[in-house]
């Protein structure tokens, strides 16, 4: 029987082993607890835990903390160990785990210019090696002639005749611009050829030996997947041949890791007879049957921490849940319940070589986000950090899921947040679309929900038609209807509130980034009579303008990521009708701008764009920049004041 922890009184103790012991709180939680809201900084700073992982043998822990704009490394021995903090800067790390119990692999990113490739600026990703003994940092493949010092797709860990080797893909720089597979051992900074794909390499699948079983391309010309597999005996030179290859211009499959047996591959399948499907494909080509027989409908392949192979699926509803086929992996995430309480959200977050001991990541209602050690052979349990230790419990609110029906009768799932200390009638109300748009939200803690609940707004995050995480066919739902039933599926939302009596329809205003940030502009331009203002941050604005962004991006008008876009957007004779630069004259609230100059994915034109737009036709608007921000959000400073001027807006036009 599984030991159960008292998981409150854990979270009482004093002196814990992460990062909060080096930094200084921005306020003590009992400071507040009669002063009404907590300050913004409380919820929009950045969380405590950015990155966390496990050494190989279970013994260490390393996390990415930050400090006003920097980033911390601090690293401790688990249980108990006394933390150490590395400075590494303003850097955007973006992965973090450990070669071995010295060393650490952190990737960041990067905005720049890099002149073999397309559009002005491209964001990055690196990849470095950081032993924590010498405190020396080798930067992969910053040494290699015809390379820049980047990464494209993972970095593996494998141990090749036992001895630990990192392995990673580049393009070659010298007139191919083939896509290399290197590996480069711990000791020296060197990397070493492994095999050399094409301009058209999507990724690989590697063995936990190094040996690399298979890869795949996709020619965007051609519109045609090849999947490869290695002929070669281990030890000897890479020998593909292609066994399976199929035509599609864009819902062409995804090559996923190692099958069950460690010799196929998983592969998923996005059209076809077998959409929504993930297959195993053996090595002449036999594709298996169905490997995932459970009724959800979004589900996540789950891959062994120390063999790599198919261990099972985790499923996506409101929160994470686990349905491991490995008998071992399958008792220790049932015990995860039990172990930390019934009222928790537990979500693994990382695991040993042992994968008794893992890293949970864990939220209830009193707790914005935990994680902690856990070691299921011993029965041992350490807390090793808060995400928002400061946060007072009585301003931390719950998502309710809640459903309604669209105008067309499509139903739409959807999360309401209330804000603390307010009876749920009559309230002013922020819609919070989410960015993708083929994504969803999630019932988990988000700092932006809560801030603004905690201003006194309930907030409605519609996982609108198009969205992930509901099937096919609710994605395709949402094919063609950019700007339209996609659109009012938002309002919608708004109108069965307003029924039921909780939202004041008077008091409405709506709020995104990303895709969001295009249904904030469309709801003020679009959709009138609903919102009192908008919000857009990094947003949309003009259809024709960014699809050709992304062909330029892309070089070709017919490649996979237009075509994304196109799908939804409709046919472009009328996109003029969905675009609130060409619909500015028709904006019936005010609108806030809102956009960092290194978004590499909706470009600040979008923004620049809509306020001449608005501004010509006499429309109030402001618009706010920032500096080095890129669409992530990234810059911690940035993130703050953004929510200060939102709230600042939203108060004025919106107030609560």
């Amino acid at each position: 029987m599984t030991p159960v922890f008292d998981r409150r009184a854990l979270l009482r103790l004093s002196g814990s082993v992460a990062a909060l012991s080096l930094l200084p709180p921005l306020a003590r939680a009992e400071d507040t607890v009669n002063a009404g809201p907590p300050p913004i900084e409380m919820y929009a700073g950045s969380p405590m835990v950015d990155h966390i992982a496990l050494s190989p043998a279970g013994k260490r822990v390393a996390v990415i903390s930050q400090k006003g704009d920097d980033k911390l490394l601090v690293y401790f021995d688990v249980p108990g160990g006394k933390p150490t903090a590395t400075r590494l800067g303003p850097a955007k790390i973006r992965n973090l785990f450990w070669a071995d119990e010295e060393q650490v692999v952190v990737c960041d990113s990067q905005t720049t210019s890099l002149p073999q490739f397309t559009g002005d600026k491209q964001e990055v990703s690196l990849a470095r090696l950081i032993n924590l003994k010498t405190n020396k940092i080798t930067t992969l493949f910053d040494k290699l002639d015809h390379f820049y010092g980047i990464v494209f797709g993972p970095v593996y860990r494998v141990k090749i005749d036992g001895v630990v080797n990192l392995m990673a893909s580049n393009y070659r720089m010298d007139g191919a611009f083939n896509r290399c597979l290197y590996r480069f051992p711990l000791d020296r900074p060197s990397g070493r050829p492994v095999y050399e794909g094409s301009n058209d390499t999507e990724g690989f699948v590697i063995a936990p030996d190094g040996y690399v079983v298979a890869y795949s391309d996709f020619d965007d010309s051609k519109k045609e997947w090849v999947l490869f597999y290695n002929t070669a005996p281990r030890g000897k030179s890479e020998r593909f041949r292609s066994i399976y290859k199929i035509k599609e211009a864009l819902n062409y499959p995804s090559l996923e890791g190692l099958g069950r047996d460690g010799t196929s591959v998983v592969v998923y399948f996005a059209n076809g007879e077998s959409k929504g499907e993930y297959h195993e494909i053996s090595a002449d080509g036999t594709i298996g049957p169905s490997l995932d027989t459970s009724d959800y409908i979004s589900t996540t392949p789950l891959f062994h921490p120390t063999t790599y192979r198919l261990a099972g699926f985790s499923h996506q509803d409101d929160w994470v849940g686990y349905d491991y086929t490995d008998p071992l992996l399958k008792k220790l995430a049932a015990a995860l319940p039990e172990l930390m309480g019934e009222d928790c959200r537990v979500a693994i977050s990382d695991f040993a070589e042992d994968p008794r001991k893992m890293i949970l990541y864990v939220e209830s209602p009193e707790d914005a986000g935990s994680y902690y050690f856990a070691d299921l052979s011993t029965g041992a349990l350490e807390i090793i950090g808060q995400n928002y230790e400061t946060l007072p419990v009585e301003w931390i609110t719950q998502k309710k899921p809640i459903t309604y029906k669209a105008a067309d009768g499509l139903q739409i799932h959807a999360y309401l947040t209330l804000p603390p200390k307010h009876e749920a009638k009559n309230l002013p109300l922020i819609v919070l679309p989410h960015g993708g748009p083929q994504a969803r939200d999630y019932i988990d803690f988000d700092w932006q929900t809560q801030t603004l609940a905690s201003r006194g707004y309930a907030v409605l995050q519609p996982n609108f038609r198009g969205s992930s995480g509901y099937g096919s066919n609710f994605v395709e739902a949402g094919h063609g209807e950019f700007g339209r039933k996609m659109q009012t599926d938002l309002s919608d939302g708004v109108r069965d509130l307003v029924k039921q009596g909780v939202v004041d329809p008077k008091r409405v205003a709506i709020l995104g980034a990303s895709y969001g940030g295009y249904a904030a502009l469309a709801g003020a331009t679009l959709d009138p009579g609903v919102y009192r203002c908008a919000v857009a941050i990094a947003g949309i604005s003009d259809p024709k303008s960014f699809v050709e962004f992304i062909a330029e991006l892309s070089n070709s008008h017919s490649s996979s990521n237009v075509l994304y876009w196109k799908r939804f957007m409709g046919d472009s004779k009328g996109w003029d009708a969905i675009s609130p630069v060409k619909q500015a004259a028709q904006a019936n609230c005010p609108i806030l701008l809102i956009h960092g100059t290194d978004d590499t994915v909706v470009p600040i034109d979008q923004s620049r764009r809509m306020e001449s737009a608005l501004k010509r036709a006499g429309k109030p608007v402001e618009f706010v920049t920032y500096k080095g921000q890129d669409h992530w959000e990234t810059v911690g400073s940035s993130r703050i004041e953004m929510m200060k001027v939102a709230m600042a807006f939203l108060g004025k036009h919106n107030p609560a």
